[in-house]
């Protein structure tokens, strides 16, 4: 490690901007991408290339932010919007004097933490004041263009407002940077606002340092990428989903459409598996080895075992085991639990139930604050009825119980181990071992019922021979 950084560094997040163009009443930065606020990458990435607890320079009119960096890290107030300078200065006095600072923008979400160190050894390696990240853009809009003297070293960083004839592909400024902090507190003192925001302009401050700045070329323009408003946000978005899609192809999940599934970064999915297109994988998903998923399943904060299989169904906060069956259409609440081998058909939703090991509940049912035990079929159309209008009471479906189609089980209640009830049945008492429950009125056939109250219906006869006309 080069003697200049023996203290670590001290990593700044500038994330106090309005955010105008956003149009929204989130701050800018607690827009997700990938499925994590954008501060949280920031915070990440301070975490792994930083010393310390990262610093947050935010504005007090930022509630949701304050709340979410909360136990997260240290925050330095800006009250007024100054400019990225004015943000820097902010922070000055809770820098440790010792550590270089490095300086990053709030809403660059896709920076690796790779590129970050190659810009603080750069720093470290030298003797300038500062270290600057550029990369070189085809459509440099919205960046600042560096300009360079003859000799290649760095002249300026003329922002966009203020130079709109430097058109064209352009080494840009990535707005990240390492600072020495004495160095950089000096200029920022001194640094003018005559400019087109009328602002103070933190990209002037490498060229105002005595000692002059280095450049780092980033090894890939995209990690440039800002957010500024909702186009740029879908481009930010849609970059890091191909960075996660690729992730997940080389370490040998197959991904049959990237263009038509959506993944965020912090999902984790076996070898072997197979994505098909239209699936959405959210949150902290994790999905064993083995599996497939969909067409347009869709699993957020899931935990899927090996061998399983999920149609086009939505699961959330829910536990598969390994060789689990979903169908098509079901849905998996927050709270439940498939056993190994269970099976879900089609049309049924199940929340804050276990099923089984081996138990099927094929269609159109309803199983609410549940237990099954293992081996368990569920009729179609059953209902587990749990709420009485003020409480959710529970039921006990004990190992190799079977219920009839149209089966409604009145909680609390327990079939026991066995149990059957009949097709059709109302089930308000405990059902015991091996027992038969009917609950259901006697049939009745009431004969020439629609001869006498209903003397114009057409009967089997007039249809059958309307047919044969």
């Amino acid at each position: 490690m080069p003697e200049r950084l023996s203290a670590g560094v001290k990593v700044v997040v500038l994330a106090a901007g309005r955010g105008t163009r956003m149009a929204s009443s989130r701050s800018k930065v607690m827009h997700e991408v990938g499925g994590l606020p954008m501060i949280e990458h920031l915070l990440r990435l301070a975490r792994e290339v930083g010393t310390g607890a990262p610093l947050v320079v935010a504005s007090p009119s930022q509630a949701d932010l304050l709340s979410y960096l909360d136990g997260r890290a240290e925050v330095a107030m800006q009250p007024s919007p100054t400019g990225t300078a004015g943000a820097l200065l902010a922070a000055v006095p809770l820098l440790p004097r010792e550590s270089p600072v490095l300086v990053l923008a709030g809403d660059m979400p896709l920076l690796r933490a790779a590129t970050l160190d190659r810009l603080a050894k750069a720093f470290g390696d030298s003797s300038a004041g500062a270290a600057v990240l550029t990369s070189t853009m085809a459509d440099p809009s919205g960046f600042g263009r560096i300009l360079r003297r003859p000799e290649g070293t760095l002249l300026a960083i003329v922002e966009e407002a203020d130079a709109p004839v430097l058109a064209g592909p352009a080494e840009v400024n990535l707005g990240a940077y390492v600072f020495d902090l004495a160095a950089v507190e000096r200029v920022l003192r001194k640094l003018p606002t005559d400019n087109a925001k009328g602002e103070l302009y933190l990209s002037w401050a490498p060229q105002a340092i005595e000692a002059g700045a280095v450049t780092v070329a980033a090894p890939d323009p995209q990690e440039g990428l800002q957010v500024n408003d909702r186009v740029q946000l879908a481009a930010v978005e849609a970059a890091m989903r191909a960075r996660t899609l690729s992730r997940l192809m080389l370490s040998g999940v197959t991904v049959i459409d990237p263009g038509a599934t959506w993944v965020d970064c912090d999902v984790q999915v076996g070898a072997d598996t197979v994505i098909h297109p239209g699936t959405v994988l959210g949150g902290q998903t994790t999905v064993g080895s083995e599996c497939v998923l969909g067409p347009f399943a869709e699993l957020h904060d899931c935990q899927v075992g090996d061998r399983c299989q999920v149609g086009r169904s939505h699961l959330r906060g829910c536990k598969l085991d390994s060789g689990v069956d979903v169908g098509p259409f079901n849905r998996v609440r927050h709270g439940s639990e498939m056993g190994p081998g269970s099976h879900l058909g089609t049309f049924n939703e199940v929340v804050r139930s276990r099923v089984g090991a081996g138990s099927q509940i094929p269609h159109l049912s309803y199983v609410g604050d549940s237990e099954l035990g293992e081996d368990v079929n569920v009729g179609a159309g059953s209902i587990t009825a749990n709420w009485d209008g003020q409480r959710k009471h529970r039921t006990v479906i004990e190992d190799g119980a079977r219920l009839g189609s149209d089966t409604i089980l009145v909680a609390p209640i327990r079939v026991g181990r066995r149990g059957y009830t009949a097709a059709g049945s109302v089930v308000t008492t405990d059902v015991p071992e091996g027992a038969l429950a009917v609950a259901r009125a006697p049939q009745r056939n009431i004969l020439g019922w629609v001869a006498r109250r209903r003397p114009g219906a057409r009967t089997v006869a007039d249809v059958r021979g309307e047919e044969e006309q």
